[in-house]
């Protein structure tokens, strides 16, 4: 026999029986480090290693993410008078570069790696009742450490004490890699729901789509995406209100050291008693934010929401970013809303809406008044007459902004432009004086 046969397959025999043994304690440690990079955007979670039992070809592993100390738990605990609920997930590790004892359960692999991993998960209310939750996560562990995570649920239903939940399914796929900083994200969450004697809300088919860097200003940079196509909400007298479509769509980018953003947000058929039904499209745009002062004043918006009290360190809050928020406004920035849109039955009332600041010399020369001597900003907005009189009818102070000029009559429409610069705003053309007259 070929000799180099013979040492291929010596080879292959090391790799399937005496690499599990020592992949398993990398495993180990890879599974830990993608549970605490999964929780590592909120302060809020703790992840805790219960128990790791490893073996030569498969290990066992429980973990549990729960609320960390603060007054997130403390509202839980005051609520429910026990502990607060936590998240308990069990693992089952089929480990080795090629994890051969993976093959004989649903979804096994044999695909090279550092494990292959099925996932199991409960709910520990904190008062000795445990909910399993429906479905798995079935995972494949690289060998630089990026997992994939794929999470499968069938339709089922379950009644907790007078609720009875009901669920179509889900197939959600996570892709992570904690050495890299980044996490992507795909899937599907079929029709579910909550009712009770008094009814309850009926949520359609969701989708999400997202992929998430950790940028080198310690925030997250990418895109985001979910879209629900219907929510009814149920009374004990029957159908209740029923809304369309949701879906927001976001994303983030660093160019440089500023940060560019847009957010797009659509909310269908929502129901308006007198109005009929409205759909709201909202699209925000955000440009050239200092990054490293943006970083500052999250960071400090995260320690108020874990002080241990939140309104005292919220009062405080102020002065701890009154430095990192001028030195925002001062390198300069634009706001825009390229759509703030309310669509009736009697026709759609349109806004656009624009702030740009230029970047000052230096921070250390701010000024409130100069900063708004420096601004310049625009709005157009345009109302069909139709609503026009039917919102004058709840609000008959509307007619004081035609007589003052502020709305103007065009055809079908009432419309406004406005813009301001250099103290001064003018309003379809007219200069009016700051504040406005009556306003």
């Amino acid at each position: 026999m070929n000799r180099w046969f013979v040492a291929a397959l010596i080879t292959l025999a090391l790799i399937v029986l005496v690499s599990p043994g020592i992949v398993g304690r990398l495993a180990e440690k890879s599974v830990e480090e993608n549970l605490n990079f999964a929780a590592s955007d909120s302060d809020e979670i703790v992840v805790t290693t219960e128990s790791f039992v490893r073996g030569w070809f498969t290990s066992e592993g429980r973990h549990r993410i729960a609320l960390r100390d603060g007054p997130v738990r403390a509202l839980f605990e005051d609520e429910t008078g026990g502990e607060a609920p936590s998240l308990v997930i069990e693992t089952h590790v089929d480990h080795g570069l090629v994890p051969v004892t993976s093959v004989s359960r649903e979804s096994g692999s044999l695909m090279p790696g550092l494990a292959s991993t099925v996932s199991t998960m409960k709910i520990d209310a904190g008062n000795g009742e445990i909910f399993e939750l429906p479905g798995k996560i079935y995972s494949e562990v690289g060998l630089t450490g990026e997992i994939t995570s794929r999470f499968l649920m069938g339709a089922g239903a379950k009644a907790i004490d007078d609720t009875a939940l009901e669920w179509q399914g889900a197939d959600v796929t996570v892709r992570a890699n904690p050495s890299s900083g980044s996490i992507s994200y795909e899937g599907k969450v079929l029709p579910f729901s909550f009712l009770d004697e008094r009814g309850g809300p009926r949520f359609g088919t969701m989708t999400i789509e997202g992929e998430q860097t950790r940028s080198r200003f310690g925030f997250n940079v990418g895109t985001a995406k979910i879209e629900l196509d219907s929510l009814t909400v149920e009374t004990s007298d029957g159908p209740g209100a029923a809304f369309g479509r949701f879906a927001v769509d976001a994303r983030n980018e660093l160019d440089g050291d500023r940060v560019n953003a847009t957010t797009k947000l659509l909310v269908s058929g929502i129901p308006a008693p007198a109005l009929g039904d409205i759909d709201i499209v909202v699209d925000v745009v955000l440009n050239g934010l200092d990054a490293i002062s943006l970083h500052e004043i999250v960071d400090s918006l995260q320690n108020t929401q874990s002080s241990g009290d939140p309104q005292e360190a919220l009062a405080n809050l102020y002065p701890l970013i009154e430095a990192d928020l001028q030195r925002l406004l001062s390198s300069g920035l634009e706001v825009r809303f390229d759509k703030l849109n309310i669509a009736l039955p009697d026709g759609e009332l349109t806004t656009n809406l624009r702030f740009e600041l230029p970047a000052s010399d230096s921070a250390d020369d701010f000024s409130w008044p100069a900063l708004l001597l420096a601004l310049d900003a625009s709005a157009d907005v345009r109302m069909p007459v139709k609503l026009f009189d039917i919102v004058e009818v709840l609000n008959p102070d509307l007619t004081m902004l035609v007589a003052m000029g502020v709305l103007k009559k065009e055809d079908d429409y009432y419309e406004m432009h406005a813009e301001y610069a250099k103290g001064l705003v003018t309003v379809n053309g007219a200069p009016m004086p700051i504040p406005l007259p009556g306003m």
